[in-house]
């Protein structure tokens, strides 16, 4: 898996938009531009948070057989738009500017928990913020408790993958104990979106700090946070 991680981020820096077809390329389907930056209205499913279909199901069906441990999962956060995560991005780069840290002291520490939007898992309504109801707030706490017992041994077997796990050797984000990713369909939309020119998609978006966002930044943007994942999910 590691290698595989590698083999795409050197594809990337080479040219910038990555071909990578697969054996189902054929048969799955395909995600547009809009869809994969949070442009486009979609289909979601759920009562307070919104997800895809099947992610959405997979999600319920966890929650639900958790109980049975006497474990209760909390949403957080699931799916958002390009506008929701510009209005966090924005919230948290004024917040550092108004600290008196320059545009690009800005950009890195807002990006060190949260992404560029137009660049977020959270607008594929793949991925999800899961925290133990008990608590109902992120903590990166190594805490052994029986929330955390439970979401190590069982989450994979619904589909859900931590996204920025705590490997040593993972670039981008910081960890993100909350952050898991339905893999059954976050794949390939991670296969798609890696095929967008992210300069083009970005360059005319008004985004707080936007004019530091140059080609070798974004490159290096995309191979460190981008691909900066846990190896299963690719």
């Amino acid at each position: 898996m590691q290698n595989r991680r590698f083999f795409i981020a050197n594809i990337i820096l080479a040219s910038f938009a990555l071909f990578s077809p697969t054996l189902f390329a054929s048969k799955r389907k395909k995600y547009s531009k809009d869809m994969l930056i949070g442009k486009e209205k979609i289909k979601l499913y759920g009562k307070g948070y919104k997800m895809q279909k099947e992610a959405y199901l997979a999600l319920e069906k966890m929650r639900k057989e958790a109980l049975v441990k006497e474990v209760r999962i909390h949403v957080i956060s699931a799916y958002r738009s390009f506008e929701h995560q510009n209005r966090i991005w924005s919230r948290k780069f004024k917040k550092f500017k108004a600290q008196g840290y320059s545009v690009k002291e800005a950009i890195n520490k807002v990006k060190e928990y949260s992404a560029i939007p137009g660049t977020s898992r959270h607008h594929w309504g793949t991925d999800v913020d899961l925290v133990d109801y008990n608590k109902k707030f992120l903590n990166n706490k190594a805490i052994h408790s029986k929330y955390v017992t439970w979401m190590e041994e069982n989450a994979h077997k619904y589909g859900f993958y931590r996204v920025y796990t705590s490997n040593k050797f993972r670039t981008g984000y910081n960890y993100e104990s909350w952050h898991y990713s339905y893999r059954n369909i976050s794949k390939f939309m991670l296969e798609d979106y890696l095929k967008l020119d992210i300069v083009a998609v970005l360059k005319n978006e008004k985004i707080a700090g936007n004019q530091l966002f140059t080609k070798p930044f974004l490159k290096k943007y995309l191979d460190n946070n981008v691909l900066g994942i846990n190896d299963y999910l690719f």
